[in-house]
């Protein structure tokens, strides 16, 4: 609640030099306090009394006693209900009582005048200005002016009010700006013409600055060096308007979340770069309305920010279209050329877009896109994975698919495929399992066991092929079947067969078998042998 001002207005009060009561008249403003004092100097210990004359109580009050002889009556808050006549009555024991009688007057005025609609007048429009003075007591002697300068251009009285109330009082003023009113002001006073108010409490006022606004118009836009620029170049935006209050200048590029704004109209764009040409909106705005001019910016550069993307990735299965999508800022609008590393036909898009069908393995590899205009190219470098499963599988052995035992065997297997595959060799009937990374297994001084049939399985993550081969393995070519002799010189003409000769043939025999045993029963034969000069060499005899 605002605060309240007490004003008191006190008339010569009526006392004796031995009783008073004082003010005995006074004007209060309500929400302040009041005090009342009363006092006597007939008896040393006085008894005082206050009531209402109107026989009503007297509420938010309090009694004090500063002195046995004074008595003060004080309301904390002073209201409607305070206005009416209060007696003091002063009482001792042997003398005639002191009856005193104040008179509480009460008004209220507590505020300046509130002024409102003076901040969006427009130009050759009827608008209305609105003064507003809250809480006043007495309303009906309340007096409201316009003025402007020492002219007064509108006076308002309040009308009669049946009821005895704190009231507010409004006063319109309608009003049509002229050119130049915008530097103007104007002033609400408001006077209360109540006896008894301090002279300088009648009158309060507020005086508030005109302000005539126009929407944005006239708006022209200009933009240097030119229209349409060079990559690189710094452009300088200019827009001039008609406009109270100041408008806000926005500017913001067609499909673009980003605004620029200047508080003077001007916008430096620096270095622009392809991606700044395009059409631009430039708004001009104050609260009472908006203009926009539009305006296309041209920016010539090569190719610049180019991406492309594969789909449905750069990686695929044998079989699948693949879709190879360029994106780049060029002006003037580029060409697209798509060629595969080693080879020499080009594919040409006006688009940016190649498709592919069906690509097969020979399909992979590095590719290269060429995006060029007159003012210069821009290259990218791709690799288009194709993957399939093994195909086209060959198996070659070395020497040959019949070897004698104990040779080098290599079997080697190439196939088609990607990823790389798994090779792996495994001979029928045995749960081992030869593995390699190219394709190549070395069998080291084959036996007869290793002959036999083989599988070779290729395999990737997408499928797998299989391969059968035979491998045959035969026996050396054995020695002589004429017994191996060791001749131990018995004499100068005889020679004896040891039983070491024996024992090396038939060793020689087990392991051709591929088993090494030698029988109780076995008897080895002798033989005597005789050498002579003369033609047949060695002649010999079983004994």
């Amino acid at each position: 609640m605002a605060l309240w001002m007490l004003w008191i207005f006190v008339l010569p009060a009526a006392f004796s030099s031995d009783s008073y009561l004082e003010p005995n008249l006074s004007m209060t403003q309500l929400g302040d306090p009041l005090v009342l004092k009363c006092g006597t100097r007939l008896c040393e210990k006085p008894t005082f009394t206050w009531r209402a004359l109107r026989d009503q109580p007297l509420m938010d009050k309090s009694e004090t006693n500063p002195s046995p002889t004074e008595s003060q009556l004080v309301f904390h808050r002073v209201t409607l209900a305070h206005k009416t006549k209060i007696q003091c009555a002063a009482f001792c024991d042997d003398k005639k009582p002191f009856f005193g009688t104040a008179r509480v007057n009460v008004y209220s005025f507590p505020a300046d005048p509130e002024v409102s609609g003076y901040d969006h007048l427009r130009h050759g429009e009827k608008s209305n200005l609105t003064c507003v003075v809250r809480d006043i007591y007495t309303a009906d002697l309340l007096k409201v002016e316009w003025v402007q300068g020492e002219t007064v251009l509108s006076t308002t009285e309040h009308e009669m009010s049946a009821d005895d109330a704190v009231e507010t009082h409004t006063s319109v003023y309608s009003y049509i700006p002229e050119f130049g009113d915008g530097k103007k002001n104007i002033t609400c006073r408001a006077t209360l013409e109540l006896e008894g108010v301090p002279v300088n409490q009648q009158t309060r006022q507020t005086t508030v600055n005109l302000t005539v606004q126009t929407p944005p118009r006239n708006t022209t836009v200009t933009v240097s060096p030119s229209w349409q620029v060079q990559e690189g170049q710094n452009v300088t935006i200019s827009c001039r308007t008609v406009s109270s209050p100041s408008p806000r200048y926005v500017l913001k590029k067609d499909g673009s979340d980003v605004e620029m704004e200047s508080q003077d109209g001007t916008f430096w764009l620096q270095q622009v770069q392809l991606r700044d040409a395009g059409l631009y909106q430039l708004t001009v705005s104050n609260r009472l309305g908006s203009s926009t001019e539009r305006l296309t910016l041209n920016v010539t550069g090569p190719p610049r920010n180019t991406t492309v993307t594969v789909s449905p990735s750069w990686q695929v299965q044998e079989g699948q279209d693949v879709t190879i999508s360029c994106r780049t800022v060029s002006s003037p609008p580029p060409r697209y050329v798509l060629k595969k590393d080693g080879s020499d036909e080009e594919m040409e898009s006006h688009d940016g877009t190649f498709r592919l069908r069906q690509v097969q393995l020979r399909d992979a590899g590095l590719y290269q896109l060429n995006v060029s205009n007159r003012l210069g190219s821009s290259t990218e470098r791709l690799t288009l994975n194709v993957t399939a499963p093994p195909r086209n599988t060959t198996v070659t052995v070395s020497p040959s698919w019949q070897v004698q035992e104990g040779q080098n065997v290599t079997i080697s297997c190439r196939t088609v495929s990607s990823p790389p595959p798994r090779y792996v060799l495994k001979k029928d009937g045995s749960d081992v399992e030869m593995e390699s990374q190219d394709g190549t297994f070395w069998l080291q001084q084959v036996q007869l066991r290793d002959a036999g049939l083989y599988q070779l399985n290729v395999s990737n993550r997408l499928g797998s092929s299989t391969e059968r081969l035979t491998l045959s393995v035969t026996v050396q070519n054995p020695p002589p079947k004429d017994h191996i002799i060791l001749l131990a010189v018995i004499g100068p003409t005889v020679a004896v067969v040891t039983i070491a000769a024996l024992v090396t043939h038939h060793l020689w025999k087990a392991k051709t078998r591929g088993v090494y045993e030698l029988g109780k029963d076995v008897l080895l034969p002798v033989y005597v042998c005789r050498f002579n000069s003369s033609p047949g060499g060695l002649q010999c005899l079983q004994v």
